[in-house]
C-alpha cells in the first residue's frame, strides 16, 4: 500500500506544523457541495487539480452534494432560519419542490467519474442520515481529504460530523472559501477577513489539520515519479 507524505498545519496555543503518512488506500478525497458549474476560482485553481492528482494516485474519491427534493417542507425549521426571518415572504407557506432528485451542476474539470459516487445530503453535515459513512467503512478509509463549500458552513460541519465517527481530516485551505460579514472583513488579513480567519483557526484546534492543493499534489507526484 502506497503512503502519501503530506505536510499539515494544526493550532495547540501556536500554530504547529509536520508531515503526516497516509495510508491512500485508506484515504479518501472527499469533495462537498461543490456543484457551481464552470468558473469558480477555488474550483478551477484548487479543487480540480487537487481531484486530478488524488485519481492518479488510485485515491477513493467522494461526492457530496444537496438535495431537498424530499424535505424542503412547509413545516421546515430551515424555511424560517433561511427564509422569513431574512425576509422571504413566501417561504413559509410555498408548496414543497418537485418530488425528483437535484441533479448536480458540476464543472467538467471536476465531473464525477462514472464508479465514483455522489451522496445527496439534505443541508449541512454530510454525514447526517446519509449512506457516506457506511461506503468508507466498507473501504476502510481512516483519513478524508476534503475541499469543497462553505468553509463556515457545509464543509466545516460535514468535517465536524466525520470527526465524530473516527476521520482524521485534513482540509485544503485553498480549494474552500466563505463569504464574510460587512463588518468583518478586514484585508491585512492573510484569510481577508476575521470570520474565515477564526473559522479556519477554530477547525485547525478541535477539529482536524489543514493543508494545501499545491503541499498535496507535490505529495501525490512524489509517489508517482
Amino acid at each position: 500500500m502506497s503512503t502519501l507524505k503530506l505536510p499539515v498545519r494544526w493550532y495547540s496555543n501556536t500554530t504547529e506544523y509536520k508531515t503526516l503518512e497516509i495510508e491512500i488506500g485508506q484515504t479518501a478525497f472527499m469533495i462537498v457541495d461543490s456543484d457551481c458549474g464552470s468558473g469558480n476560482t477555488y474550483v478551477e485553481e484548487g479543487i480540480a487539480p487537487a481531484l486530478a492528482n488524488a485519481r492518479k494516485v488510485k485515491m477513493r474519491v467522494i461526492f457530496i452534494h444537496n438535495d431537498f427534493s424530499l424535505v424542503d417542507e412547509p413545516g421546515s425549521i430551515k424555511r424560517e432560519i433561511h427564509g422569513t426571518r431574512w425576509g422571504t415572504s413566501d417561504a413559509k407557506d410555498r408548496p414543497p419542490p418537485l418530488r425528483k432528485p437535484h441533479q448536480p451542476n458540476y464543472s467538467p474539470s471536476i465531473q464525477p467519474l462514472l464508479h465514483e459516487p455522489d451522496f445527496p445530503k439534505r443541508e449541512w453535515s454530510g454525514f447526517h442520515q446519509t449512506h457516506v459513512d457506511y461506503h468508507l467503512r466498507c473501504y476502510d478509509i481512516k483519513t478524508l481529504i476534503a475541499v469543497g463549500f462553505s468553509q463556515r458552513a457545509c464543509l466545516y460541519q460535514t468535517l465536524a460530523g466525520a470527526v465524530e465517527l473516527n476521520y482524521r481530516v485534513i482540509m485544503l485551505r485553498d480549494c474552500t472559501h466563505s463569504a464574510e460579514y460587512p463588518d468583518t472583513v478586514d484585508e491585512t488579513l492573510p484569510e481577508k477577513g476575521w470570520l474565515r480567519k477564526i473559522m479556519l483557526r477554530n477547525f485547525e484546534h478541535i477539529v482536524g489539520y489543514t493543508s494545501s492543493s499545491t503541499e498535496f499534489i507535490a505529495s501525490c507526484q512524489s509517489i508517482l515519479r
